[in-house]
């Protein structure tokens, strides 16, 4: 699945597209397209792992999930889910989710806790990881959306790992100087995952995901679904403490 910098990434690259009129919108979703005819895209955002089109009164998201793909100026042979077509190009995506919004984006969503915006609040995300958090496994509370926004598997086990905190400590049990910690190394992260992606060195350049051994001490990493979200973990049991 994509992460929030792999968006900003595709984000960056339409950046050529912005100002122009969309002729109209195809493709087989659900979601009513009929408003997206003759009208100028304003601006190209992200929240998360959301794709943002925006345009005067309202705008669309795009989430690709686990499967979903974009291409420009090209297509599959199967439909694409959403398109957008202007006069001289075409943006499609494939096994897409796509949601219509009336308003502005900032209507309705919190850029404090978007890992990647300027906006972001690491005391904001403290607060309420302690108290909404508390009961949860560290490894499950990364991965909400709703509090860290863009952060996907591979953020989650390189940061992790940077911050030396098993994933399976609760929140209520890691010290706040610790989780302070982490909540910065998952920033820092992410924007060295972007830069990464821009050479498409992030699997290569990762400290212990898709790895066998960690590398400071060479011992063999846990490796299994972990934490209640059930998904592929990395863990080296001595470097990453277990809070409890």
């Amino acid at each position: 699945m994509p992460e929030g910098p792999s968006i900003l990434l595709l984000k960056n690259k339409l950046q050529r597209y912005k100002g122009k009129m969309v002729t109209e919108a195809s493709g087989y979703g659900e979601m009513d397209k009929s408003a997206i005819q003759n009208v100028k895209l304003e601006e190209i955002e992200t929240f998360g792992k959301n794709l943002i089109f925006t345009f005067k009164n309202f705008f669309v998201t795009v989430h690709l999930g686990l499967f979903g793909s974009m291409l420009v100026n090209k297509r599959k042979k199967v439909n694409a889910s959403f398109a957008l077509h202007f006069s001289d190009a075409e943006i499609n995506f494939y096994v897409a989710n796509t949601h219509f919004y009336r308003g502005r984006p900032r209507d309705f969503f919190n850029y404090k806790t978007d890992i990647l915006k300027e906006e972001y609040d690491g005391e904001f995300v403290l607060s309420t990881l302690q108290e909404k958090f508390a009961d949860k496994m560290i490894g499950d509370a990364l991965m909400e959306q709703e509090l860290f926004t863009g952060v996907g598997n591979i953020i989650r086990i390189e940061s992790l790992y940077r911050a030396k905190i098993h994933p399976d400590s609760l929140v209520k049990d890691i010290p706040e100087k610790k989780l302070v910690y982490l909540i910065e190394a998952v920033v820092n992260y992410a924007y060295e995952f972007l830069d990464q992606l821009k050479t498409d060195s992030v699997k290569e350049q990762a400290l212990i995901y898709g790895k066998k051994t960690c590398p400071k001490d060479k011992k063999e990493l846990a490796i299994g679904e972990m934490g209640r979200i059930k998904r592929k973990t990395y863990v080296c049991p001595k470097c990453q403490k277990m809070y409890q």
